[in-house]
């Protein structure tokens, strides 16, 4: 029977040992870490938010390094934040002195209302580039967005094992049109652009291994609305499905949010 593989960094904050969880679980090729936050050898947070995000990153750097992965070898990345609208400026400044240039992972970034104690929180699955055979290739297809000017790509595709990390869609088109105001009309868009990034893998819904949806401010009236774009996509096939209701997303005017993992036929 496989094992769980963790994987520890040299020096260890408290948190770990304190709540029980390992900074990152090895598994095959794939490494999956767990939320990264600004914590120092104690278990505090550190203050200042800039500091915080930039020891969130050196927390992770640390996680990657045992386990022999760099940034380079990043396949997907989420982002937590507390006040999103306030805080991209100095993330986005952090994260551009460590992805500088393409190919840039995948990202989906989600307001939350709370990150026990902490502002930030970067959790990121990764290929283990030790292994024989696998790497990592990016796509940006030109009838999506152009999600490369914010400096991250839309698809990761991770091999050996044929998978597909896509970041999370929301109600942007490739003309630049403004999203609509509703959710449904907001979710149908965030749907047809992951149905462009199926037809790009060659893939169809039944190849769907995972969605995740994420609704502002939800209420279950809401996250109904969204369900016929979703029904839209999937057709008869039954991937698994995680709904969360957040207190905001990228910007103030998206409402919604879907994170889709695909396997390659």
């Amino acid at each position: 029977m496989t094992q769980r593989d963790p994987v520890f960094p040299a020096n260890p904050h408290a948190l770990y040992a304190a709540h029980g969880y390992s900074p990152a679980i090895r598994s095959e090729n794939l490494l999956f870490v767990s939320g990264q936050v600004g914590s120092r050898s104690d278990g505090s947070p550190e203050p200042d938010f800039g500091d915080q995000v930039r020891l969130a990153f050196a927390n992770l750097t640390a996680t990657l390094l045992a386990a022999g992965c760099s940034f380079d070898d990043i396949v997907d990345v989420t982002t937590f934040h507390t006040d999103p609208e306030n805080q991209f400026e100095t993330i986005t400044a952090v994260k551009n002195e460590i992805f500088k240039q393409r190919p840039y992972p995948n990202w989906t970034a989600v307001g939350v209302n709370w990150l026990a104690g902490f502002d930030f929180e970067i959790k990121v699955i990764a290929r283990i580039p030790s292994r024989p055979s696998a790497s990592v290739s990016r796509r940006n297809p030109p009838t999506m967005w152009d999600m490369a000017s914010v400096g991250f790509s839309h698809i990761s595709v991770t091999e050996p094992g044929r998978l597909a990390f896509l970041s999370g869609q929301v109600a942007w088109r490739p003309s630049g049109e403004a999203a609509p105001k509703d959710i449904a009309g907001q979710a149908k868009i965030a749907s047809a652009n992951l149905a462009a990034a199926l037809k790009e893998l060659e893939a169809s819904p039944q190849d769907i291994v995972m969605l995740r949806v994420y609704v502002v401010d939800a209420t279950t009236e809401a996250f109904q609305q969204v369900l016929p774009a979703l029904h839209e996509l999937v057709g008869n096939a039954m991937p698994s499905i995680t709904t969360i209701g957040v207190q905001a997303l990228y910007t103030p005017e998206i409402m919604v949010e879907i994170e889709m993992v695909v396997r390659l036929p």
